[in-house]
């Protein structure tokens, strides 16, 4: 019972001591794509920190962000920034003020998702996906269409969808054994 306690204050105190990639900026924004792909938050900060707070104004449909920082407040447009970096650590692109979540920010084709919760009436919650080749592309909807168009220039990549998508709804699909979305899979093997 003692050896346990010890090894269970070591184990908090291991874990409290050294500070975790995005601990130190776990919320703030994302003023373009370099800045996404540098992970560097303008404005970034923690509860802890004192007054850092992050305000989407959703509720509102405001067309800005309020980010209380160091005791001051900024208002910045949504369409004048890449996107945003939550306290839980997810991640948002921010189109045609649209919030996408970021699924897989490391992989090549970055694919996000969209919950509407007020469809229209008589239909339930809806998912929209989208994708971009990259943060510095555009989004569009993920659809077997666009994936083709978006990325014509491997061939075998081109087959491979057709051979294993039938339905728009399937490219979403995560690929637990490889930890990676399906599509980067199939376009990582064709490109290899």
């Amino acid at each position: 019972m003692f050896m346990q306690k010890i090894i269970s204050i070591v184990i908090l105190t291991t874990i409290f001591s050294f500070p975790v990639k995005g601990q130190i900026d776990s919320s703030g924004i994302y003023e373009n794509a370099d800045d996404f792909v540098a992970r560097k938050l303008t404005y970034g900060g923690h509860r802890k920190m004192g007054k850092h707070k992050l305000l989407l104004n959703n509720f509102f449909n405001r067309p800005f962000i309020t980010v209380i920082h160091n005791d001051t407040v900024h208002n910045i447009l949504r369409n004048d920034i890449f996107g945003y970096r939550l306290q839980n650590g997810a991640e948002y692109r921010i189109v045609h003020r649209h919030d996408l979540r970021i699924l897989n920010a490391a992989e090549y084709i970055i694919i996000y998702r969209r919950d509407v919760t007020h469809p229209p009436s008589g239909k339930t919650n809806v998912t929209n996906y989208y994708f971009s080749i990259g943060p510095y592309s555009s989004v569009q909807k993920l659809t077997i269409k666009n994936l083709k168009k978006g990325i014509s220039s491997s061939q075998l990549f081109l087959e491979e969808i057709d051979g294993l998508f039938k339905y728009n709804t399937e490219l979403a699909a995560y690929d637990k054994q490889h930890k990676m979305y399906v599509i980067n899979w199939i376009y990582k093997k064709s490109v290899e």
